[in-house]
């Protein structure tokens, strides 16, 4: 069963010979302990990360406004509007103008950021930031890595797997055609692991390097901090123990780093 946050920092503070005692004042506060938890497992992540399939839809609406209201973009012809366009980018095809749509008042009617649209103007629909259909916005992905690869079209059997191409908040599809509006898309996200009282992402391998790390940052960091009020016959032994956590946890950090494997796919 994996270890809670909780569990680890007791654990940390065993190693560390910091173990909490009533009338006693334990040299690592709670807070501080997480600190170095946090730290390393950020550390972990870089070279082990938590694998995460991400599902997104693509935005690809397109029309032409049917009236001209300011601030508004209005299609009763295609009525093709949902709420979840509220934070897309709207791209005005006749001016090469575009506004973020703010508000979703109904099928046929957004209102948008900035007055773009008048009747008869074409427009096309995608996720903020983007520039076509082939383009998602991964801001809402916490904790995000990188993004290793995508799966478009969906559940095929073998899956169809395809490259993408990152720049900022935006994901484009490698793709030669351009998905339709709705699509099912997965990204295959590599993520910084959890590690909470409730959720634990690690196996126990990993744990295992987590709380070397812990104890090595710590350890590094109590010496720093006291370095000016051990006696000085004790340096020495201090330093070294603290030294030799460390080199165990960058030896252990180093044997779970899988190598980089590029593969390519066909865009197709």
């Amino acid at each position: 069963m994996a270890k809670t946050i909780k569990a680890i920092r007791t654990v940390v503070r065993q190693m560390l010979r910091d173990e909490l005692q009533e009338s006693v004042d334990a040299e690592f506060a709670d807070d501080e302990i997480d600190l170095h938890i946090n730290e390393v497992l950020v550390e972990i992540s870089e070279k082990r990360p938590y694998e995460v399939r991400e599902t997104l839809t693509a935005s690809n609406k397109s029309g032409a406004a049917t009236a001209t209201t300011a601030n508004h973009l209005i299609d009763t012809t295609n009525a093709q509007f949902v709420a979840g366009d509220v934070g897309k980018t709207v791209y005005n095809n006749t001016d090469k103008t575009t506004a973020k749509v703010t508000a979703y008042n109904s099928t046929s009617d957004l209102t948008l950021d900035t007055d773009i649209m008048a009747s008869g103007e074409s427009y096309y629909i995608y996720h903020y930031g983007g520039t076509s259909g082939k383009d998602l916005n991964i801001g809402s992905i916490t904790d995000l890595i990188e993004v290793e690869k995508a799966e478009y079209l969906t559940r095929q059997d073998p899956p169809d797997f395809r490259n993408v191409k990152v720049f900022g908040d935006i994901v484009t599809l490698d793709i030669d055609s351009t998905p339709t509006d709705g699509d099912e898309v997965f990204l295959y996200c590599h993520k910084v692991h959890q590690l909470t009282e409730g959720i634990s992402t690690l196996n126990p391998d990993l744990e295992k390097v987590l709380i070397e790390g812990a104890v090595a940052k710590a350890a590094m960091a109590w010496l720093n901090k006291m370095r000016a009020q051990i006696v000085p016959n004790s340096i020495r032994l201090y330093q070294s123990w603290a030294t030799t956590q460390l080199m165990l946890y960058q030896n252990s950090l180093n044997s779970i780093t899988r190598p980089k494997v590029w593969e390519f796919y066909p865009r197709g």
